[in-house]
C-alpha cells in the first residue's frame, strides 16, 4: 500500500511541477510577447514620424527652390563690380633696405626660418643664457 502511496504522491508531485514549468514558460513567454509589442510600437511610431518630416522637408524644399522674391533684384554677379587688373608696372623692390643678419646661435631653426621669411630682426638673446639652455 505505501508503494501505491509514493507512486500516487510522485505522479501529483511530477504533474505539478510540469504545471510550474509551463506556467514558467508562459510567463517568459508573455514577458517576450510584450516587449515585441512594444518595441513594433516604437519603430511604428518611430516610421510615422520619418515619414511625416520626409514629406515636410519634400514640400519645404519644393517650396524654397521654386520661391522667387517680388521686387527685382539684380543678379549677384552684377552686384559685384570686378575691377580690372592692375598693369604689371610695379615698382622693383631694393634690396639695399633690408639689414639681414645672421641668427644667434640661440635660436631654433623655426624661429630662423620664420624671420627670414618674415623678414624682420631675430630675437636678441641675453648674455645670461648658457649653453644647456639652447635647443
Amino acid at each position: 500500500m505505501t508503494r501505491l502511496l509514493f507512486a500516487l504522491l510522485g505522479v501529483i508531485l511530477l504533474a505539478v511541477t510540469a504545471l510550474a514549468l509551463v506556467w514558467l514558460a508562459g510567463q517568459l513567454l508573455l514577458g517576450l510577447g510584450v516587449f515585441v509589442v512594444g518595441a513594433a510600437g516604437v519603430l511604428g511610431r518611430l516610421l510615422w514620424y520619418l515619414a511625416f518630416t520626409g514629406v515636410l522637408a519634400g514640400i519645404v524644399f519644393f517650396v524654397a527652390s521654386a520661391w522667387r522674391p517680388a521686387s527685382r533684384v539684380a543678379p549677384v554677379q552684377a552686384q559685384v563690380q570686378v575691377r580690372p587688373a592692375k598693369s604689371a608696372r610695379t615698382r622693383p623692390v631694393k634690396a639695399k633696405g633690408f639689414n639681414f643678419r645672421a641668427a644667434p646661435a640661440s635660436t631654433s631653426k623655426v624661429t630662423q626660418a620664420a624671420t627670414e621669411a618674415l623678414g624682420t630682426d631675430p630675437p636678441q638673446s641675453s648674455p645670461k643664457q648658457s649653453n644647456t639652455e639652447q635647443d
